[in-house]
């Protein structure tokens, strides 16, 4: 019998999902009424009304298509032994242990998150990565319950534990 191979999920926040759809929804239902309502108390004309109404549908509409995507199949941090990738609405990217200096958290407007810096002899193999501010090559942008300062802890743990000495 053969020991199964060391793997680690963390799903984005289903929850965060599940309210951003309903404030579409929201959004979307009052655009429309918006849109079929013909009362003219209102201190704008029609006409500036609908082009706001407009605006609403295509932001809120765009945006509930998204959340509901992310709802159904949401953002994925998978580890294993040999690296970790990141599956969010496009193709999952392997990135290995042994191209990654040190993961680091990175301070953002909206909150923390996780970030990884590349070793140098990896970054110029490694393509389509923009290079981040402060040294940071890219941020793993799954948002799960934890903390982005438990989520790095464990990212280096396993670094340690599955990147070969160098």
């Amino acid at each position: 019998m053969t020991t199964p191979e060391p793997h680690l999920v963390f799903q984005g926040a289903a929850w965060k999902s599940g309210l951003r759809t309903l404030g579409a929804i929201g959004v979307l239902a009052g655009a429309v009424w918006m849109l079929g309502s013909d009362h003219e108390s209102s201190r704008y004309p029609k006409t500036t009304r609908d082009i706001i109404a407009i605006g609403c549908i295509i932001w809120a509409g765009w945006d509930g298509i998204l959340s509901f995507v992310r709802l159904c199949l949401p953002p994925e941090l998978v580890l294993t032994k040999e690296g970790f990738s990141v599956r969010d609405l496009g193709k999952a990217r392997l990135m290995r242990w042994e191209d990654i200096q040190s993961f680091e958290l990175v301070e953002r407007r909206r909150g923390n998150a996780a970030g990884y810096v590349l070793k140098p002899e990896a970054r110029r193999r490694v393509r389509g990565l923009p290079r981040l501010r402060a040294g940071i090559d890219g941020t793993i942008a799954v948002s799960p319950e934890e903390s982005p300062g438990y989520v790095v802890k464990i990212l280096n743990d396993w670094r340690r534990c599955y990147a070969p000495p160098s």
